[in-house]
């Protein structure tokens, strides 16, 4: 595993996540039955912000290394055929449903259908609620009910304003709280995170659900912390929420989707990542799983290199990453913030991004001296070069009080792309060291 320090460290030392991470890394039985290990799409493709990167923790965390990035075109030309679990986190709905279209609906709900599990947070929730029936989120009724939190003339908040609410046809979706929210069981009996007690997890504008009378609810909300922010007065914000559908699981053909206001996928909330990784350890139990058209484990493709340039390249990788990094810290003292479609963006997601690929360095450093993924170090080390050349350029805009708008959005989009491609390295590198797959290296010289 990799070593973080701080909160993220701390959480990351829980041992919340044992039970799950046994049961799949044995892939055997956790006394339920059988259990397979999955095959995991993650979507990074239109409208997705950043949180994608939190479900890509919570999937090494839980020993899951079959780990594929997909936009809305691998999506919508049938590439989720040969998985069994496709996440997708938070960002703009509207985005997501635009570039996904008609098409990339009927495959996520051909998908699910065929016996595929939809995990999704947030704006990943919002797409696929049939109460949510508007152009363009109609074809995506993948799971009965809809949202509390929409109201043709929402009251002013008290803070937040920019994050408060999104156009829904000719109402709003709001938000009454902002932050730290706590959790109770819903119907779904046995679930060992709560043991007596709730689960704090994070709302940052996700849905509050209306279930239908046949969906389990995983979770209900059960309280305010402190550790949140009330663009409405607490009281009103708790009898809006209180006793409300927070996580639900509905069946769909022979497949499960399961959907979540909060983000149980945030890395800081350990007990509710046991939350998310229950359900889809009890998806898996199902034993559906066993009858989709399954892939060999392997190494992907690509040009190999010696290990000499395979160590050189790590290096230009690491150089690169850091420049970029000194930068970033610089652009968190600023005052600004960009919207890009419906989402808002803070200066601080750079260095995030930037940060999930510098921890990881070392373990690619060591590995990619055996495997030598030569044509991918060479992307990821001119990507990280027209990275730090982005981040000085978008740095001098905002110093000289420009406009910053056109840089920000070039320089966010490159590295989610970038950080797809840099993860799907690391964890074709780590699901190799798991199954002792490698294969000889092949030389280009």
């Amino acid at each position: 595993m990799i070593t973080v320090r701080g909160r993220l460290g701390k959480a990351a030392r829980d041992p919340v996540l044992e039970r799950y991470r046994g049961a799949f890394l044995s892939a055997g039985s956790c006394g339920r039955g059988p259990v397979f290990y999955p095959r995991v799409a993650i979507y990074t493709g239109a409208g997705a912000s950043h949180s994608w990167i939190w479900f890509a923790d919570l999937m090494e965390r839980m020993g899951l290394y079959d780990v594929t990035f997909m936009v809305e075109s691998d999506i919508s030309s049938g590439g989720l055929d040969a998985f069994d679990f496709l996440l997708v986190g938070g960002g703009d709905t509207y985005a997501m449903a635009e570039g996904l279209g008609r098409e990339g609906a009927r495959a996520i709900l051909r998908f699910v259908g065929g016996g595929g599990l939809y995990l999704g947070s947030c704006a990943g929730a919002y797409l696929v609620l049939t109460g949510v029936d508007l152009e363009p989120f109609t074809p995506f009724n993948l799971v009965r009910g809809g949202m509390l939190n929409v109201m043709p003339d929402p009251p002013e908040p008290r803070c937040l304003e920019h994050k408060y609410l999104a156009r829904y046809g000719e109402e709003w979706v709001f938000h009454p709280v902002y932050g730290e929210v706590e959790l109770g069981p819903g119907g779904v009996g046995g679930v060992p995170c709560f043991d007596g007690a709730t689960v704090r997890a994070p709302l940052f504008g996700g849905p509050v659900i209306e279930e239908a009378s046949n969906d389990e609810v995983l979770a209900r909300f059960a309280g305010l912390s402190g550790r949140a922010a009330f663009p409405w007065p607490r009281n009103d914000a708790l009898q809006l929420v209180n006793g409300r559908a927070a996580a639900v699981v509905s069946a769909f053909g022979e497949g499960t989707a399961v959907v979540s206001g909060p983000h149980l996928e945030h890395p800081l909330f350990p007990r509710a990542n046991a939350l998310g990784a229950e359900a889809l350890l009890r998806h898996c139990s199902r034993g559906s799983g066993w009858a989709r058209e399954r892939r060999p484990i392997g190494r992907g493709g690509g040009e190999q290199v010696d290990g000499e340039e395979a160590a050189r390249l790590v290096q230009e990788v690491k150089r690169q990453v850091s420049n970029a990094r000194i930068v970033a810290f610089g652009l968190e003292k600023m005052p600004v913030t960009w919207r890009i479609g419906l989402k808002v963006w803070e200066p601080e997601k750079v260095r995030m991004f930037l940060d999930y690929a510098w921890c990881r360095l070392p373990f690619v450093a060591q590995r990619a001296a055996s495997v030598h993924p030569g044509g991918q170090l060479e992307h990821l080390a001119g990507g990280y070069r027209a990275v730090t050349d982005l981040a000085r350029s978008l740095k001098t805009r905002i110093e000289s009080g420009e406009d910053s708008q056109a840089e920000a959005e070039s320089l966010l989009g490159t590295l989610k792309e970038l950080t797809a491609a840099f993860l799907s390295v690391y964890f074709k590198l780590r699901l190799e060291e798991r199954t002792g797959l490698p294969e000889k290296p092949r030389t280009s010289r």
